[in-house]
């Protein structure tokens, strides 16, 4: 396809969008195209409403919407539709907001001259022998043989543990811990044939070889999990507040210790959470011990994993703790007032911190500084006053 009909292809996208008749692998081709060519910029020309000014006042309306009585900001509902805003894809849409603006450009600029990389696949390995092991550092191939298991380091950067059959020591079981710092991800396959995925500033300690009755971890941070199934040996994931038991499935845990609560998500399969079980599509939330259970959003959880943030109506202090974390960088809100605002937000979480939060920015409630791996949280007219 030329790019004349892939732009034209896009363009009609859009407008079944905005018509609200676009279908779910139209969503996500129009998502996939985002996320291949952020910096292209997609005009949706007028001639898919009825003249100019009806096609701009159509988009305008469809952000208004989104903005309820409560002061809960929202920049646009949905994946694709987000992802629109970060590209500064719709012409009309932004031909609004910049005739709104004081001095857009001086703002980009700013944030753009002190931009900030995202995380990326980066931990720490202890072994049960006390030796540290930078995996972002350390080449492919054999890592160590300790206790009964191989540990290797492939292509993809995945560290994966194998059972060495008949080895001597392999009913000696040491404990390996893994970290990830704030800005870094990464995949770990057990030895038992699970995986976990440790999202930014996590843990994960854990065993060279699982015994015989039970395998158990514990986890601090965020970490998404696909159990080996074993009928005879349950997994128990602990972590703060919380036991999480499971025979084989998918599931998240988020359980930051500056976090108010501790949530697991249910992706596939049943666990048992502190005596409560869970079923796909539900999420425990433990709150002062209390366990609550509730139908979760599971686009939202596992965005982390899949590669973006996914904020619905969420405080602009939880928004920026996410922020924080994934790139390593310190917040300071100038009026903790701001904390309270509330957004839905949908970002690629492999851009530079600058296109974050250049889209928080155009809700025109708040603007930001980024200096010396601080972002500085301002009120928009405060920060206005400074130009």
């Amino acid at each position: 396809m030329n790019k004349s009909k892939e732009q034209l292809e896009y363009q009609e996208l859009a407008a079944k969008w905005l018509d609200r008749t676009i279908t779910a692998d139209e969503e996500l081709k129009f998502a996939k195209w985002y996320n291949e060519g952020q910096e292209e910029a997609l005009e949706v020309p007028a001639t898919f409403a009825s003249d100019e000014e009806t096609h701009k006042s159509r988009i305008f309306n469809k952000v208004q919407s989104q903005i309820n009585l409560k002061k809960t900001i929202r920049i646009w509902p949905g994946l694709v539709a987000a992802s629109l805003l970060i590209g500064a894809c719709l012409t009309g849409f932004f031909f609004y907001w910049q005739n709104q603006s004081e001095g857009p450009e001086l703002a980009v600029n700013a944030l753009e001259n002190n931009d900030v990389l995202p995380g990326g696949n980066k931990a720490v390995l202890t072994l049960a022998n006390g030796k540290v092991l930078s995996l972002s550092d350390l080449k492919n191939g054999q890592l160590a043989q300790q206790m009964g298991v191989v540990i290797t380091k492939r292509k993809d950067g995945q560290l994966v543990y194998k059972a060495v059959a008949n080895d001597k020591k392999g009913s000696n079981v040491g404990y390996n811990i893994i970290s990830t710092p704030r800005g870094g991800q990464y995949e770990i396959n057990l030895s038992d044939g699970t995986r976990v995925w440790l999202n930014a500033a996590s843990s994960l300690k854990f065993p060279t070889t699982f015994s015989k009755s039970d395998r158990k971890v514990v986890l601090s941070g965020e970490g998404y999990f696909q159990v080996a199934k074993d009928k005879r040996r349950p997994f128990k994931v602990e972590s703060d507040q919380q036991t999480v038991t499971v025979y084989g499935t998918h599931f998240n845990i988020n359980a930051y210790n500056d976090d108010k609560s501790r949530v697991t998500t249910l992706i596939e399969g049943s666990v048992d959470v502190n005596g409560v079980f869970l079923k796909p599509n539900q999420q425990s939330i433990i709150t002062d011990q209390k366990v609550n259970v509730v139908s979760a959003d599971i686009e939202k959880v596992m965005a982390w994993k899949n590669g973006y943030f996914r904020f619905d109506e969420a405080p602009l202090e939880d928004i920026m703790k996410k922020i924080s974390r994934w790139y390593d960088v310190d917040v300071e809100f100038v009026d903790p007032e701001l904390k309270t605002l509330e957004f839905g937000v949908v970002a690629n979480r492999f851009a530079n911190v600058s296109k974050v939060l250049k889209m928080l920015e155009l809700t025109h409630e708040i603007s930001f500084i980024v200096k010396d791996r601080k972002i500085i949280v301002m009120n928009k007219q405060k920060s206005g006053a400074k130009k």
